[in-house]
């Protein structure tokens, strides 16, 4: 193992310090600790800090040149929510001795940020479906419903999760395009146009994805997205397009969101939902992990 997989760690909490010691050791990430962020992180790929640590350097943490991971922290705060607008501040892990933290940090240090596959066993199965139109859209939902009950999965989830495919496939289809290229004429046989569905379960996690090849989305997008579901109680109205839309409706419905970019060329959308749990998902200001990666 080399200094490329070196991550720095500020976190005023000791056990939580501990935590993500554990986490990303486990994840192959050589880690150094320190008592307040560093002038120079030199050759470190990640920074993770707790939430004390990030209320008290937001500056800092704003000026920095690499990923910035806070753990411990929730968006019940404003503060937390503003310095998320833009990078490096990408990343929120509620729960610090969730999978989330060793996963965010291999992708992070390798630069593999793509697939679902990272957040189920290694054993689950994964479907996949193209769709070019809002018919096919109507049927993959169908589709992925009828999978997820077949595996058990709660009635107010199976409705969760069909409400989230229905919402990232309007945007992948119509909005994304629109956003990335505003004179580009909508051809549903255009394979560039087509959305890929992903969607793979484990005893613990079910985690859908759609993808499109624009690569429109941005942090600013996401982030704007959680503060509006935290301020209205209600749904954005239909006219308000944008690469963001649907967004809003999602964060209410998912315990996770991860937003994988290559800016231009490919933007994916995972969304993840606890099985574990009566309601399978998180309110809006309180999602346990939040993450774009770029």
């Amino acid at each position: 193992m080399g200094s490329s997989s070196r991550a720095v760690c500020v976190c005023v909490d000791a056990s939580v310090a501990r935590v993500v010691d554990g986490a990303l050791t486990g994840a192959g990430v050589i880690v150094e600790h320190a008592k307040a962020v560093p002038a120079d992180l030199g050759d470190a790929k990640l920074l993770v800090v707790d939430r004390a640590t990030r209320m008290a350097s937001a500056a800092a943490l704003q000026a920095l040149l690499i990923p910035v991971v806070v753990v411990g922290d929730n968006l019940d705060d404003e503060g937390l929510i503003s310095l998320m607008l833009e990078a490096p501040v990408s990343h929120l892990v509620g729960d610090p001795a969730a999978i989330d933290l060793a996963i965010t940090s291999q992708k992070l240090v390798s630069g593999d940020l793509f697939g679902l596959e990272k957040y189920v066993a290694p054993s689950s199965q994964v479907g996949e479906r193209f769709v070019s139109s809002d018919a096919e859209k109507r049927q993959v939902i169908a589709e992925v419903c009828t999978w997820a009950e077949a595996i058990g999965t709660r009635r107010p989830v199976v409705h969760r999760l069909a409400s989230v495919v229905d919402e990232l496939l309007m945007n992948a289809l119509h909005d994304a395009p629109r956003e990335s290229r505003p004179t580009l004429t909508y051809d549903p046989n255009a394979p560039e146009q087509r959305a890929v569905l992903r969607w793979a379960a484990d005893d613990r996690t079910i985690a859908v994805s759609v993808g499109d090849a624009f690569g429109a989305l941005r942090q600013r997008d996401v982030i704007d997205h959680v503060r509006r579901a935290k301020r209205d109680s209600g749904r954005p109205e239909l006219d308000d397009h944008g690469a963001g839309i649907g967004l809003y409706l999602v964060l209410a419905n998912v315990a996770s969101l991860i937003v994988n970019v290559d800016p231009g060329r490919r933007t994916e959308v995972v969304c993840l939902f606890d099985r574990s749990t009566a309601s399978g998902r998180a309110v809006a200001g309180g999602v346990r992990s939040l993450h774009v990666f770029t």
